[in-house]
């Protein structure tokens, strides 16, 4: 994980108190997320029709 400033810990700690979400930027810098995303649907063409 890459390190943070004092200034983005600080910044995460302020949007933590104040109960909002994480800007994407803070997101994708503490939390890795590896999970593979597939859509599936109805004639797709996957031999579900």
């Amino acid at each position: 994980m890459p390190r943070l400033t004092e200034q983005e810990r600080q910044e995460i700690i302020r949007y933590i108190e104040a109960d909002k979400p994480l800007p994407d930027k803070y997101r994708f810098l503490l939390f890795e997320d590896k999970r593979e995303v597939e859509l599936v649907w109805k004639g797709r063409g996957n031999g579900e029709d």
